[in-house]
């Protein structure tokens, strides 16, 4: 977010030049909750290496970032008020907001379309890898709001998933137009990853269901009354 950096060093300023560093428990939530092994990009190791689940993956990411913004907007507020911005906007980081907004419908139009020129129902998965991009938020979410406020500021989406949703998308329609002219028409679209939830699997001790019964009886035949 192009404001975090500035935040960040203002508030390395506002500390004294012999202060003792923080304790681990002390620590702004956005170092608790940053992924420790990451790449250049910021994406964390174990985040899915498929394209179409990738941008899955980043969907759930910016989605719940999405939702957490509105769960602290107070705590931004504040901290604006307390270190000052250089913006000066109704709502904290209303721009930055919106853009993140445009780039989720983005990630959603390359979703749809990989998911539209499968020949397979990837939608579970897909629905999977929106739910591993949210879980990134977790430990922060479990922190006090204004260290999941910290948290939030210094999140950006990877370019990777930009990059990445484009070509989806491009590559997608091509094939999707290909494989039209061939296949025919579905009786029932299949299920999306942005609609469908991840469907629980039975236990794998669970008993098979009763089969209905096939030798039950005709029903009696009123006889009518004798005159």
């Amino acid at each position: 977010m192009p404001l975090a950096a500035l935040l960040a060093l203002t508030v390395l300023a506002a500390q004294p030049v012999d202060a003792p560093a923080p304790a681990v428990a002390d620590q702004p939530a956005a170092s608790v909750a940053a992924p420790t092994d990451a790449d250049e990009d910021g994406v964390p190791r174990g985040a899915p290496t498929d394209d179409y689940l990738f941008v899955a993956w980043c969907y759930g990411a910016t989605d719940e970032y999405l939702d957490i913004y509105e769960r602290v907007k107070p705590d931004l507020k504040a901290i604006d008020k307390l270190f000052g911005s250089p913006v000066k906007e109704a709502e904290p980081y209303a721009t930055d907001v919106a853009g993140e907004h445009k780039a989720l419908k983005r990630f959603a139009s390359a979703i749809t379309a990989a998911e539209k020129a499968s020949v397979h129902p990837i939608g579970e998965q897909g629905a999977a890898a929106i739910n591993q991009g949210r879980l990134i938020w977790r430990a922060a979410e479990l922190q006090p709001s204004r260290k999941l406020a910290d948290a939030w500021l210094y999140w950006g989406i990877p370019n990777r998933c930009e990059k990445t949703a484009a070509a989806l998308k491009a590559r997608s329609i091509l094939m999707g137009q290909a494989l039209a002219k061939d296949a025919p028409m579905p009786d029932a679209p299949p299920a999306s990853a942005l609609t469908a939830p991840v469907k629980p699997q039975p236990p794998a001790d669970a008993a098979p269901p009763s089969p209905a019964p096939t030798d039950v009886p005709d029903a009696p035949v009123a006889t009518p009354p004798k005159p």
